[in-house]
């Protein structure tokens, strides 16, 4: 019998290049779509974020350290003056002495000056003491006046206290502060028609307290009808006043009391009788004489008040 054939594996057919070639082109355009798709996706959402959250400012909560407060020199306080200012006092003649007085009567003619509306106080002279140092009035404590008392007029100074006072306060102003003389005084007291009390010719007991009636130092412009005609108040009561003048014997020379020389004081006190306060009320009084019933005001020259005083 003859031999069976030998057969042999069949070979699988050779890929026909015809349909290779779209298959490989299909492949890469599906790549590359899935390429720029990813790309695009990844671009438009993920980086935008990862820029975004990279452009936010990240702000960070911290308790911040507080800086020390830089120590910086307190301002000066600014001065006091009278309560109400400087009140103008036009020029004139003035009569001094006469009836009721211990001198003759005489004229004297003034230049125009301004008057403090009240006597000078407590509260007033401590800026004095603390920009000088000057020594304090008896029973203040220190540098402080007593509670309650610094619309109280300053008593207890003598003088050359009211003098230095007064050419302080002349620096802080940049003018001319002094002592009032007499007639200037009465002037600012009296107005042109030269009254007896400074509200008119006749006592007025709802204007200055007495020693009839138990008086003691009262605060500033505490008497409303205590009222000169230029608008200074207390010139009659409360307190005397300090001012430039010296007493001079009939010959004109100086008088003095233990090698001290006599100034004069104008208006009386609460402590004095009715009969011995009022516009024209004068005393002789050693000049370191110092007394709780005894202060001062002071007067004002401007420019044109000076250059009048000299007779420009």
């Amino acid at each position: 019998m003859p031999a069976p054939p030998r057969t042999h594996p069949r070979r699988p057919p050779a890929p026909d290049s015809s349909r290779l070639l779209p298959l490989l082109l299909a492949g890469s355009v599906c790549f590359v779509t899935a390429f720029i798709l990813g790309y695009g996706s990844w671009y438009l959402f993920g980086s935008r974020r990862r820029d975004a959250s990279a452009e936010r400012p990240v702000v960070v909560q911290t308790t911040a350290t507080p800086k020390p407060t830089e120590e910086r020199p307190s301002p000066t306080p600014p001065r006091k003056l009278a309560p109400a200012g400087e009140l103008p006092v036009p020029g004139g003649e003035v009569a001094l002495g006469g009836e009721g007085t211990d001198q003759p009567l005489h004229r004297e003619f003034v230049a125009p000056f301004a008057i403090a509306e009240t006597e000078a106080t407590n509260e007033q002279y401590r800026d004095f003491i603390a920009a000088t140092k000057h020594k304090p009035p008896d029973g203040w404590n220190g540098a402080e006046f007593q509670p309650g008392t610094g619309a109280e007029p300053v008593t207890g100074v003598n003088w050359q206290d009211a003098m230095d006072y007064c050419k302080w306060l002349s620096e802080e102003l940049g003018t001319t502060v002094r002592l009032p003389t007499e007639a200037e005084w009465e002037r600012a007291a009296r107005g042109q028609e030269n009254l007896k009390y400074p509200w008119g010719q006749e006592w007025n007991p709802r204007a200055a307290i007495t020693k009839e009636t138990r008086g003691s130092i009262r605060p500033v412009k505490s008497f409303a009808e205590n009222k000169s005609p230029y608008g200074a108040y207390d010139m009659a009561g409360n307190v005397w006043e300090w001012t430039a003048d010296e007493a001079r014997d009939d010959e004109g020379n100086p008088k003095m009391k233990d090698g001290i020389r006599l100034r004069i004081i104008k208006g009386g006190s609460f402590d004095e009788p009715q009969a011995f306060i009022n516009a024209t009320s004068r005393y002789e009084m050693p000049a370191n004489h110092v007394s709780r019933k005894l202060g001062f005001r002071y007067v004002v020259l401007r420019d044109s008040e000076t250059k009048a005083a000299q007779g420009h």
